[in-house]
């Protein structure tokens, strides 16, 4: 993605390699250039990168689409655990 860190688009490079499907990128966070949003059903997923340089670790938020509800939340995640979080839904 043009507007995001080399942090991000390398996040991406390596997402596109695992067993995830059914999501869709969308990019709420526009303005935010160390974050991805991904979508699946109705559940919004907000990755952020923002540390990731210095702790190899990310941060993500997940909601209800149409409520704003948060469902969960975790930071400071490894790759691993982000993948099984993604898997999970």
């Amino acid at each position: 993605m043009k507007n995001k860190t080399a942090d991000v688009n390398n996040l991406l490079r390596k997402l596109s390699k695992e067993d995830i499907s059914g999501y869709e990128f969308v990019n709420y966070w526009d303005g935010d250039t160390t974050a991805i949003g991904l979508k699946k059903r109705n559940v919004l997923i907000y990755i952020s990168t923002f540390d990731f340089s210095q702790t190899g670790h990310y941060d993500i938020i997940m909601e209800e689409f149409e409520t704003g509800e948060i469902l969960k939340e975790r930071f400071n995640i490894s790759y691993t655990e982000l993948v099984a979080d993604l898997q999970g839904l």
